[in-house]
């Protein structure tokens, strides 16, 4: 059985799993849909900003990419920080700057402003989704987090369902600056909420030991195989040794890996190049989707707003909670993490590649927006990386790890809305011009997901890692 201490038997709502911890995944949950709906807003006004800035694509190309371009300075410093810190304070700064980016959107008098708000929009928003990830592992066992990984991926989704249809009447009825105006309140709004509700989970190495005893000696009536492989491996939710008297004293610091060894791993590598297809994605989506919809497509505003809310419910019911309960359920049912996350994840990401350079080549306005719809299944990288990352890496390091895998995959978009916004312009016609960037993009994804379905295998990566750093591997699983 599990240890328990006084303070665990006062106050059940501090123990993996409990009521308290799912409510900490709702509250990541909606600072997911608030992250996604503030990057909306700007390719939804993207006509209207061009419009009175007489900008060119290329110009708004640089804006888009202006997002990201200190996303990998501050992932990094901030995914270090939360090993040291925690990942609750940092969660709430954030989301208030998020709010100042974009209400100074509300000002803006030419491209310097957007520039501005866009730079400081990208350092803070760049963190969150591995410091979300990291609060909610803090929060639940291993074999919570792919489900609960994926309701995190979904909060994106519904906030760009709710945000399109939202934003879009602001836009059109009231003016693109309002909708920059109530995102940015919104955001300001979810750090007030999270000043009362955020706190560290038990099996964070922030929270105290007392707490983390749960966690330090795995009930096998509660996680069965998995858990014995996780206390034996020192990885996952954060086992670093057998509990006992003592317990801390056979944790030495020399048993931790270092955070070079995990990042150099094929699996890390691999699901960070998936998760970067994902990204450009994401970026082409988010900056050139509803420009292209309506100016090469001939869609409404309304219509845009329509074809975006169906791509994402497809994305949050097919893609992250079916695709997330699948994983969970093969985890479950005792296969491996390189078959139930690396296999299934890498050939999803393929179709995704195929589904995108469908986009351009299919016959009528239906069968490309179908295609367009499907190419979401891609996203799946994000979920299937980050746990992967947490099985492989002890909590100690988790949080860089994570920031560090944000880093890599945020660097597509540093590129994509640049790069789509040359070629675009490039070209004879923009219509031309961007089925070529379209080609590239799902050229890309297909290479990446092909990547991800060879070289992602976590309990391999796994052993490795604990036999350098002097401990035993995880039992192999079929």
């Amino acid at each position: 059985m599990a240890l328990r201490t006084a303070a665990q038997v006062g106050d059940r709502q501090f123990t993996p799993g409990s009521p308290r911890a799912w409510t900490i995944v709702a509250m990541l949950v909606v600072l997911m849909a608030l992250n996604y709906a503030d990057k909306l807003a700007f390719g939804l006004a993207a006509t209207p900003i061009i419009d009175e800035f007489g900008l060119t694509l290329d110009e708004f190309g640089l804006a888009g990419s202006a997002f990201y371009l200190p996303f990998f300075i501050t992932t990094l410093i901030v995914g270090f920080a939360a090993d040291r810190v925690g990942s609750t304070r940092p969660l709430g700064a954030i989301a208030v700057l998020w709010g100042v980016a974009q209400l100074s959107m509300v000002a803006a008098t030419g491209l310097g402003v957007i520039l501005f708000s866009r730079l400081l929009l990208g350092a803070s928003e760049g963190p969150t989704y591995g410091l979300v990830n990291h609060s909610a592992f803090s929060w639940l066992k291993e074999s919570d987090r792919n489900l609960a990984s994926s309701l995190l991926s979904a909060g994106g989704s519904i906030g760009v369902m709710i945000g399109a249809p939202v934003l879009t009447w602001l836009i059109v009825d009231h003016g693109w600056r309002s909708a920059f105006l109530y995102t940015g309140l919104a955001s300001i709004a979810w750090c007030l909420a999270w000043f009362f509700i955020g706190r560290e989970g038990p099996l964070s190495n922030r929270a105290p030991a007392a707490s983390r005893a749960t966690d330090e000696a795995p009930d096998t009536a509660e996680t069965g195989a998995e858990g014995a492989e996780e206390a034996a491996a020192g990885t996952g939710s954060g086992a670093a040794a057998p509990a006992g008297p003592d317990a801390s004293a056979a944790a030495p610091a020399h048993r931790i890996p270092s955070i070079l060894r995990i990042i150099a791993t094929p699996t890390f590598l691999a699901v960070s190049l998936a998760a970067f297809a994902g990204n450009w994605a994401i970026a082409v989506n988010l900056n050139f989707k509803p420009l292209y919809a309506e100016h090469v497509l001939n869609m409404t505003e309304q219509q845009i707003s329509v074809f975006i809310v169906v791509g994402q419910l497809f994305i949050t019911a097919a893609v992250y909670i079916g695709l997330g309960t699948l994983m969970k359920s093969l985890m479950g049912r005792g296969y491996s993490g390189r078959v139930s996350r690396g296999v299934l994840g890498g050939v999803c990401v393929v179709a995704a590649g195929v589904a995108f350079i469908g986009f351009v080549y299919a016959p009528g306005l239906y069968p490309r927006l179908a295609c367009s719809v499907i190419g979401g299944i891609g996203l799946i990288a994000f979920p299937v990386g980050s746990t992967v990352i947490a099985q492989m890496a002890p909590v100690e390091r988790r949080a860089g790890a994570l920031g560090t895998y944000a880093a890599i995959y945020g660097l597509a978009g540093v590129i994509a809305p640049w790069f789509t916004g040359l070629v675009a312009e490039q070209a004879e016609t923009q219509a031309a011009g961007l089925d070529n960037a379209f080609i590239f993009w799902g050229a890309l994804t297909i290479v990446c997901g092909v990547v991800a379905l060879v070289f992602t295998r976590p309990e391999r990566d796994g052993r490795r890692l604990a036999a350098a750093a002097g401990g035993g591997g995880p039992a192999k699983s079929r």
